[in-house]
């Protein structure tokens, strides 16, 4: 898989971010499926860069790495909310943290839990009260499920989740039609 794979799996995955309407993607990349995956990679960093998306990788073996793509100011606003700071607070998360602070120790959690924490959904531009409805709730008794387990707000959760599947679907037509994924990405 070469550059036109990276794309279409950036694409289905990531379009919504890539396109400024929502905070951060994660995506698992099996770096054996690419002839050069840090080169690719590497290749693409000034795109992101002057489009406003910063890479920050989550975890990483000899075959997957997981990375977090995502819009600094945004999850920097997302982070802030209060309700996003308690449920960080209990979790051990230091309030004066840095950005980065923070993103190193969701990835020290990851690496001692062996999965995902569930504050991960903040780092995702995801609702607290979805976040800490998830954590109360484990995971059960939501009210509907699409790109994240819904427990307050349905009817407009349910709208924006339409504006991704719509934007995605539009972004994978463009890049199939032979848009490039610089050309497509908006900077924020």
């Amino acid at each position: 898989m070469g550059r036109v794979g990276f794309e279409q799996l950036l694409g289905f995955h990531a379009a919504p971010m890539l396109m400024g309407l929502k905070t951060a993607s994660l995506l698992s990349f099996q770096k054996s499926r690419f002839e050069d995956f840090e080169g690719l990679l590497a290749s693409y960093m000034q795109c992101f860069n002057c489009k406003g998306i910063s890479v920050f990788r989550l975890s990483e073996g000899e075959e997957y790495v997981l990375l977090l793509f995502y819009r600094k100011g945004a999850l920097i606003k997302d982070l802030a909310k209060p309700a996003a700071k308690k449920i960080l607070r209990k979790l051990g998360y230091l309030d004066e943290d840095t950005l980065m602070g923070k993103l190193e120790y969701l990835k020290m959690r990851m690496q001692l839990r062996k999965s995902f924490p569930h504050e991960v959904g903040l780092f995702l531009g995801y609702p607290p009260e979805d976040v800490a409805g998830f954590i109360r709730h484990k995971g059960q008794d939501f009210a509907y499920s699409g790109y994240w387990k819904v427990y307050a707000n349905e009817r407009e959760t349910r709208a924006l989740f339409d504006l991704y599947a719509d934007c995605t679907h539009d972004f994978c037509l463009r890049l199939e039609a032979g848009e490039s994924l610089p050309d497509l990405v908006k900077a924020v």
